[in-house]
């Protein structure tokens, strides 16, 4: 019931409930006082009375005795002799409430019978308590009721300046003036507290929809303003939101720490807000009309709101990605950004938050895999094709799950002997069909997904037992070369693994040949030696993998554990197409004569090819001229032939 009770209610009545109970407790005390005050002077005078007739009653003057009751308690006293027999005073002795004994000569002579001789001894009449206690009881509830209303009326006045500030309303104050002290300062104190509480939500609001590295709108923000766009636009007025890629951002985050890609980002931030707010001016839209997002990683966003034709926002996004492309000067480094879009006209693509930066997703890969250009508008046939992508992604986990990738081998051949002297693992993934899945499918896709390190460790396990086998056969010089992506290399435990698929394969280090790209070298070149030199000192041997794509150096490759130059195919297939292409050939092989290096040229396909690299001086060479990869089955059988073959030479 005091939960639904109003302040200004309960008071009062209790101020009366509380007045009565008190004003009833002191009439009860005084009554109790006076009664016991009346009884004490009865006694007293009884006492003086007695003493008062003793005398007399002893000298038998009946008469005195009776003139001295008379003079002091006419009526309320009655004296007996020791017979019973009343001497003074009227009435029933046995009626009377109390006896006092007459004293004489330390007997006693006669008894007094008295009733209440004194009146009682009410200072107060009774009529005149009961009428004040009702006073009491209702001027208590008459100052509690008045106090009561001023209260609830300065609490209201408090509650009134609480909504005021929740809704924001802080220059407006409570209408109600505040009497007591008291609350004028807790309305104060409420005032400050709720400014700050409101100040930290605010900033809070401001955290959770802002991007802290560049003040932007951040993905809680885009959806929210999306969500504002949709309920706005129309087929006739169409909005686009354009997803944004700064490719190479992320891979310049990893290699310059934290500081310096946050500034790369704000001022990508910067250039990018500054274009669309000069688009604004040119479109005659109020400033912020097409917000601008940071989104997670490399990725930005802009909402653009009734741009126009399909064909505007082409000239928009052409002309902001050909800006974003511009050199960027940061702590002294001059570089570039690369950067693609997706598009998604609204609502003609997307009626909902989720459905549009799904699409925008889609449309955004396929800018990536396109050469031709770098933005992309959304399609249909991309939710198709992204449907498939993943359908692949999750084929790839399940088939290394189930350790479906197998090595296929590529004789290495010795350009003098013309004998075979070792094979290159290559992965092919094996379906349940027995079908083989051609590299070029899966390898991107296995990337994307890191799944490449764990496909790597696979076929280089299985190539350790195939070249183990072959080796227990006889066949003990014919190495197996296995590649180690970058993003293999980047594990911790690259080297551990790979000692352990040699130890259970069984197969002599000195056989196992790794190649590494060019990349992974140049970029980080201390841990390739932390990695390779354990290895390098079991006997294990390093090839530079695809050597003259990249941005090697002869100082560089003088400080790493190379053996093996392998010429990439690029130059061997266009040896007699590019005039370049020979000379480049030429200065691989001089340069690894000069560090002592073998080389190995990759992608051979014709006798002219091969000719031009025995003259040369080339060491090795594989590709379809020889043979194309095969099964280890068919591989030791060609190994079985090929030194029939020398034999029978020999002979």
């Amino acid at each position: 019931m005091l939960a639904k009770a109003r302040f200004s209610t309960v008071v009062p009545a209790t101020a009366g409930v509380l007045a009565l109970v008190l004003s009833i407790l002191f009439d009860v005390a005084y009554l109790t006082a006076a009664h016991s005050r009346t009884e004490e002077a009865n006694d007293i005078l009884a006492a003086r009375i007695a003493e008062a007739v003793a005398p007399p009653f002893a000298a038998g003057d009946m008469a005195e005795v009776e003139n001295i009751v008379s003079a002091i308690a006419p009526g309320d006293v009655v004296v007996t002799d020791m017979n019973g027999t009343v001497v003074a005073g009227s009435g029933d002795a046995n009626q009377r409430g109390e006896t006092f004994s007459v004293m004489a000569g330390g007997q006693q002579i006669a008894t007094i019978h008295a009733d209440q001789i004194m009146s009682n001894g009410f200072l107060i009449p009774l009529p005149v308590m009961l009428t004040t206690t009702l006073i009491v009881v209702g001027l208590a509830f008459w100052l509690s009721s008045f106090f009561g209303r001023i209260t609830s009326s300065q609490i209201e006045g408090l509650a009134e300046t609480l909504k005021r500030l929740g809704e924001g309303r802080l220059s407006q104050a409570s209408s109600t003036q505040l009497s007591f002290e008291e609350f004028r300062y807790l309305q104060v104190d409420l005032v400050r507290t709720m400014r700050r509480l409101r100040a930290e939500n605010i900033k809070l609001q401001q955290a959770a929809y802002s991007d802290e590295r560049t003040g932007l709108g951040n993905s809680a923000k885009l959806t929210e303003q999306l969500t504002d766009v949709i309920s706005g636009c129309s087929f006739e007025e169409p909005a686009a939101y354009v997803l944004l890629d700064a490719e190479g951002l992320q891979h310049f985050s990893e290699s310059h720490g934290m500081i310096m890609p946050n500034e790369v980002h704000a001022a990508l931030a910067r250039r990018l807000s500054q274009y669309v707010a000069d688009q604004e001016k040119e479109y005659s839209m109020p400033a912020g009309s097409w917000p601008v997002f940071a989104l997670q990683s490399d990725e930005f966003a802009v909402l653009v709101d009734r741009i126009g034709t399909r064909a505007d926002v082409m000239r928009f996004v052409r002309q902001m990605l050909d800006l974003l492309r511009q050199p960027y000067e940061i702590g002294g480094q001059s570089f570039r950004l690369p950067a693609r879009a997706g598009i998604v006209i609204i609502p003609e693509d997307g009626q909902s938050p989720t459905e549009i930066r799904k699409r925008a997703e889609s449309a955004l890969y396929q800018a990536r895999r396109a050469e031709t250009v770098n933005f992309q508008f959304y399609s249909p046939k991309f939710d198709r094709q992204t449907a498939a992508r993943k359908r692949l992604e999750a084929e790839v986990r399940a088939a290394v799950e189930n350790r479906r990738f197998v090595p296929v081998f590529q004789p290495k051949v010795d350009l003098r002997t013309g004998r075979i002297v070792g094979a290159e693992a290559l992965a092919r993934w094996k379906l349940e069909s027995g079908r083989i899945v051609s590299p070029s499918v899966f390898i991107p896709v296995a990337e994307a997904t890191g799944q490449i390190g764990q496909i790597g460790m696979q076929i280089t396990e299985q190539a350790c037992r195939a070249a183990a086998q072959w080796h227990a056969r006889g066949f003990r010089d014919v190495s197996v070369a296995v590649n180690v992506s970058p993003l293999q290399f980047e594990s911790e435990d690259l080297g551990a693994m790979i000692i352990r698929a040699m130890s259970e394969a069984g197969l002599p280090p000195r056989l196992l040949q790794l190649e590494i790209t060019e990349s992974v070298a140049v970029s980080d070149p201390d841990r390739l030696k932390d990695v390779i030199n354990p290895l390098k000192t079991m006997g294990v041997r390093l090839a530079i993998d695809d050597f003259g794509t990249g941005h090697s150096n002869l100082s560089m490759l003088g400080r790493l554990p190379y053996d093996v130059f392998k010429i990439d195919r690029a130059f061997i297939s266009s040896l007699y197409t590019d005039k370049q292409a020979p000379a480049i050939v030429e200065m691989i092989l001089g340069m690894a004569e000069t560090l002592g290096m073998e080389t190995v040229a990759e992608g051979v396909e014709t006798e002219a090819q091969q000719n031009f690299l025995r003259r040369r001086g080339c060491d090795q060479y594989q590709g379809y001229y020889y043979s194309p990869p095969v099964s280890m089955e068919k591989f030791i059988e060609m190994l079985i032939v090929d030194r029939d073959n020398s034999t029978a030479n020999a002979g």
